[in-house]
């Protein structure tokens, strides 16, 4: 089961099934207490649903993944309501009844919404390869040992006016 703190910041992720990618998370939605209680899903049909934390699986930050048991149906989402009452503006997103059927698109797919797309690269971590960060420690030690050999030969030429 995966802990509250884990879907706070899970922005752009996408919801994976055993079965392949559902969607992609748009935000989180929060309690009373301002825990995370669910996840708004842009689904790999283009449609919105709510999966509930209860659903959530696990959340992998380094793969920018959330799991989802296959058997999962999410609720679908209305429009986004806008209200205005003594000034204030209230925006409201409320979940239907309705259970959503999701299809799920091939393992990793892509999101095709430009926030999404976003979102995912904010939170993304890119690590270097090993035998590269070994190339490049090998040619910082050997720029360094060039320096400093010039730096040598540089100030005995300079003093003495031969390089050595």
């Amino acid at each position: 089961m995966t802990t509250v703190a884990q879907l706070h910041s899970c922005d752009g992720f996408t919801v994976e099934s055993p079965d392949g990618c559902l969607g992609w998370v748009e935000e989180t939605w929060l309690d009373s207490e301002n825990h995370p209680a669910a996840v708004a899903v842009r689904t790999t049909d283009g449609r919105r649903a709510l999966l509930l934390a209860e659903a959530v699986r696990a959340v992998d930050a380094d793969a920018q993944e959330v799991f989802v048991d296959a058997d999962v149906e999410p609720l679908a989402l209305e429009q986004p309501r806008l209200a205005s009452a003594d000034g204030t503006i209230a925006a409201t997103w409320t979940a239907t009844d309705e259970h959503l059927v999701a299809t799920p698109a091939g393992a990793h797919a892509v999101p095709e919404a430009a926030a999404l797309s976003a979102a995912r690269a904010t939170t993304a971590t890119h690590e270097r390869a090993l035998w590269q960060t070994i190339v490049l420690a090998l040619g910082i030690l050997a720029g360094l040992i060039a320096a400093e050999i010039g730096l040598a030969f540089g100030i005995a030429y300079l003093v003495t006016g031969q390089p050595y």
